[in-house]
């Protein structure tokens, strides 16, 4: 049986909920009102995934058992496969992709898993691999691939696009001089978004932020 969790124990819920459900108006579940952080704590108490769904934060919780269990990463591919139908919020790819678990001597399978995943059709589980790739495999070695895959998407949807421009503006973060080509190669969209990112973020130097106006 599935397990039902009790959200109505968590404080102050219908200010948290009415908020993250402006955050996350494409979201078919309604927010419990309950942090990322708190259901990442909870998340660390239970070890089965059948989560009985009825909110946003089951969909994180269970999603975030699936990625941190400690396995093989074939075994988490399964998994997360029956899982990726459940990414409906950028709130869930968001979430869940940080906490993914991954054995170093599974590190290239699953590095070569999630370049290719960037092509899937369904955008939200693009996205998930482009931010699995940023936060996992972001690297000198790696930058050129990640981005090339970036550039070669061509979508309609707004949360994936995000999610491109966020990885771009990571990679510019921490490789200005690789990353910078790039700009004028991807989506025009994608391209302002990401060169945004960069101008707000306080890791960008304030000679870097200038720079973008010529990319």
């Amino acid at each position: 049986m599935a397990i039902k969790i009790d959200w109505s124990i968590y404080p102050d819920r219908e200010r948290k909920a009415k908020f993250t459900q402006k955050l996350t108006p494409e979201s078919p579940y309604k927010s419990a009102g309950v942090s990322v952080i708190e259901v990442k704590k909870l998340a660390k108490t239970i070890n089965d995934d059948d989560i009985e769904l009825n909110y946003l934060e089951d969909v994180l919780l269970k999603g975030i058992i699936i990625a941190s269990r400690k396995e093989s990463f074939a075994e988490k591919r399964k998994k997360l496969e029956a899982f990726y139908p459940l990414f409906i919020s950028w709130m869930a790819t968001d979430s869940v992709a940080p906490t993914l678990y991954i054995p170093q001597k599974d590190k290239k399978e699953a590095y070569n898993y999630f370049i290719k995943l960037t092509e899937d059709k369904a955008p939200m589980t693009s996205r998930f691999a482009f931010v699995v790739l940023m936060g996992h495999f972001l690297t000198e070695e790696s930058i050129d691939e990640i981005m090339n895959k970036a550039i070669a998407i061509k979508t309609d949807s707004y949360l994936l696009k995000m999610g491109i421009a966020w990885l771009t503006s990571s990679c510019y973060i921490h490789y200005p001089e690789k990353t910078s080509k790039y700009f004028s190669l991807l989506d025009k969209e994608i391209s302002k978004m990401a060169k945004q990112k960069c101008r707000d973020s306080k890791r960008v130097s304030p000679e870097a932020k200038k720079s973008l106006h010529n990319l």
